[in-house]
């Protein structure tokens, strides 16, 4: 039955409804329906009914707008297929024959839709009611409150509105509210509301996933804040001379609302958000994709926008979206001349009508002095260069035009690492003042460049003149990492695992932390505590191949061979660096140089953009392994172990550390005789979360490897954890009996 193949049409809808209103949430789907799957015609029976209920799941009674988009999706696609004679010759008929026509479409659209539907339409005096038996979307476990087949109403009122027939339609019955059958009625002889069916698309988009929700489902830290992201500009000139404006207009607006006091994502952040999800930088975005990347990066507001050419004027023209209201608003235009840029894009700002946040000197922070514009000109056209050496010969020219850009140097140094060139970069960033805004960030720079070139008691003089000037996490890692690599530094140096520890503390949320600190720990010979903070690393950053690699090695290092076996698969899953690695060689020679060095100041990770795009993919993968975690627990439960084995070990693909998940798979694997496998697993679902289920599991595993004093601790703690428990003292009788295995 889970091999029925579903009609293409449903499911190029639904992929577009969900891809419209639900942009964020595209990919998780995206597991069961694809381009991939339609074009083979795989998407089958089990893999809609997933669909069907996770978008049920869904807050803010998503299921229906989906549902609804998605059938008048699949009316317009239905009409705009008929042959242009059949599709005029319908719009020319009679009112009441065009109502029928719309009838029988409606009807075949179910039909395609799968094909053990079956679907009559009757017709009484202006009123028809198709019957669909049985409906695809209403075979549910529990009775609805609500219809689920508004897939049907839609598809039958958007091809009655393409035949330019006046109809309300309504579902009267349906089998997911115990409804004998589904069935929609078409009456022509009431008003015909277009609004009543579909809201604009962006407000619904916008009111799906409201901007407070989801920076709350991101961290709490930055639940409160409402940044505002600023798009590139459209550049709409002819003369290629002032492509460059487009950016330029980002940028500035973007330092002119944070001079105002508003939060804005600067063009760093923004950029790395894009890379995150794949989006290319200076490509034009559709309105979809700019809702979607405003709602991932957790701003409340995007800022989006357009550059003319009139004659020897400029006007450019920002609108303000408003995601948490749903809102777009009125266009703001301001025009002057290209040496006004700077005035021009302040009084834009202006026009936005951000309120603005009040910083902690309780005033906004001051808006840095324009450079000249040839400067800003030559900056700008570096920073869209497509190679470094491009980039170089750009941001030189700007430093010739102002040798006191200060900012101009810091691309420039970005530009001279990514060609590898470090005493260039190193250069660069030396001639940076003290006194200016951007010297300590100049300074952290130079302490990297440092680094990369050996000269490691520069760099220790600077991270250490930055620790008294500018302390933060960043500073205490790079310590860290500097301490690693120096064969010498200074007696009042401390170890690495101090510098790391700090950086820790002083933001625990970032997974390069961890990881440092638990590679310095193995280092100084602590396997296991070491592999305790790298488990934490993977936790905080289940996507870090290397992280599970280093991971895999500790623990090959440690004795626990099973669990490193198992890393070592996820590592190599999600990069082909590890397809080759030997544990037991890594673990032997334990391979320095692989702490991490950070190469850019930046915002506690609670508050960056990268965090909030990460944990919500994160949410993301614990909503598709609790999917794999359940048909896993069915399977086991029919006792199909072979097949279960495989949909848990898809769940401990995106879940390493699920309890219930590893619990399942060492019974499995206890089942099969496979012990070590079976007591590993065991270990880490005690470890992700104590339960008396798995140390009796745990004691199990025990006593069948003939080790009766393990197993009676395991057996004595679930007591202790739950002295009620009749189970487990009935295992304790047993043992004190005699050495077999409880049943």
């Amino acid at each position: 039955m889970s091999e029925t193949v579903i009609g293409r049409m449903l499911v190029a809808s639904l992929h577009q409804a969900i891809s419209e209103l639900l942009p964020m949430r595209l990919e998780f789907y995206e597991s069961w329906i694809n381009s991939g799957r339609m074009r083979s015609h795989r998407v089958t029976l089990g893999a809609m009914r997933a669909v069907f209920s996770f978008l049920r799941q869904e807050e803010g009674g998503v299921y229906d707008t989906v549902m609804t988009r998605a059938g008048e999706l699949t009316a317009q696609w239905t009409v705009e297929g008929l042959t242009p004679v059949r599709r005029a010759w319908l719009r020319r008929l009679p009112s009441w024959l065009r109502e029928r026509a719309a009838g029988r479409l409606a009807r075949r659209i179910a039909v395609d839709t799968w094909q053990d539907t079956r679907a009559s339409v009757r017709w009484r005096r202006g009123r028809g009611t198709l019957v669909f038996r049985p409906s695809l979307f209403c075979d549910v476990r529990a009775t609805s409150a609500t219809a689920l087949c508004r897939y049907y109403a839609a598809a039958a009122s958007g091809v009655a509105q393409a035949l330019n027939v006046r109809v309300d339609v309504t579902v009267d019955q349906c089998l997911a509210r115990g409804d004998a059958h589904c069935a929609v009625t078409v009456d022509s002889s009431r008003v015909y509301r277009p609004a009543a069916i579909a809201a604009p698309l962006l407000a619904m988009a916008c009111a799906i996933m409201p901007g407070p929700a989801l920076a709350q489902t991101a961290v709490p830290v930055a639940a409160s804040r409402e940044r505002a992201l600023v798009m590139p500009f459209e550049s709409n000139t002819r003369d290629p001379r002032l492509s460059w404006l487009g950016e330029a207009s980002a940028v500035v607006l973007t330092e002119s609302l944070r001079g105002a006091g508003v939060d804005a994502i600067v063009r760093s952040e923004r950029l790395g958000a894009f890379e995150r999800l794949q989006v290319p930088p200076f490509a034009a975005l559709s309105r979809a994709t700019v809702v979607r990347i405003g709602q991932l990066v957790g701003a409340a507001d995007v800022v989006i926008g357009s550059v003319t050419a009139e004659g020897d004027m400029l006007a450019f023209t920002a609108r303000r979206l408003r995601l948490g209201q749903g809102r777009i608003e009125a266009p703001t235009v301001v025009r002057g001349k290209l040496p006004d840029v700077f005035v021009i894009l302040t009084r834009l700002a202006s026009g936005l009508a951000f309120s603005g946040v009040v910083l902690e000197t309780g005033r906004a922070a001051p808006a840095p002095t324009p450079p000249p514009l040839a400067a800003f000109e030559a900056y700008v056209k570096g920073l869209l260069a497509q190679t470094p050496a491009a980039q170089v010969r750009f941001l030189h020219t700007a430093l010739q035009a102002a040798p006191s850009y200060d900012v101009a140097r810091l691309a420039l140094w970005q530009a001279h690492t990514s060609a590898g060139e470090h005493r260039a970069a190193l250069e660069a960033v030396r001639a940076v003042p003290d006194d200016s805004p951007v010297a300590v960030e100049a300074r952290l720079l130079a302490s990297v460049s440092d680094i990369r070139v050996g000269e490691y008691a520069d760099a220790y003089r600077l991270l250490t003149g930055l620790r008294q000037r500018a302390p933060s996490a960043i500073v205490q890692n790079n310590l860290g990492v500097l301490r690693l690599r120096a064969p010498s530094l200074p007696s009042d140096a401390a170890r690495a695992v101090t510098y790391f520890s700090d950086a820790r503390a002083l933001d625990p949320l970032d997974p390069d932390y961890v990881f440092n600190l638990g590679y310095a720990t193995w280092l100084d010979g602590d396997s296991q505590s070491a592999a305790s903070w790298l488990r934490e690393a993977v936790r905080l950053s289940p996507a870090d191949g290397a992280a599970h690699a280093l991971l895999a090695t500790v623990l090959q290092a440690a004795g626990q061979s099973a669990e490193a076996s198992r890393e070592l698969l996820l590592a190599q899953r999600l990069s082909s660096a590890y397809d080759s690695l030997d544990l037991r060689a890594a673990a032997a020679s334990r391979t320095r140089g692989q702490a991490r060095l950070k190469e850019a100041i930046e915002p506690p990770r609670a508050e960056r953009v990268d965090a909030t795009v990460e944990l919500i993919g994160q949410r993301d993968q614990r909503d598709l392994a609790a999917f794999y975690l359940d048909r896993g627990r069915r399977l086991v439960d029919q006792g199909n172990d072979r097949e279960a084995e495989g949909e848990l070990k898809r769940a401990l693909y995106l879940a390493p550390y699920d309890p219930d998940a590893n619990l399942l798979v060492g019974r499995i694997c206890l089942r099969t005789g496979r012990l070590r496998e079976a007591i590993e697993s065991f270990k880490i679902s005690l470890w992700s979360q104590e339960t008396v289920a798995a140390h009796l599991a745990l004691a199990e595993g025990y006593l069948k490897a003939k080790l009766p004093d393990l197993a009676r601790s395991e057996i004595e703690r679930a007591l202790a954890l739950d002295p009620a428990s009749a189970q487990a003292q009935q295992w304790l009788d047993r043992l004190k009996r005699g050495p077999g295995t409880p049943a």
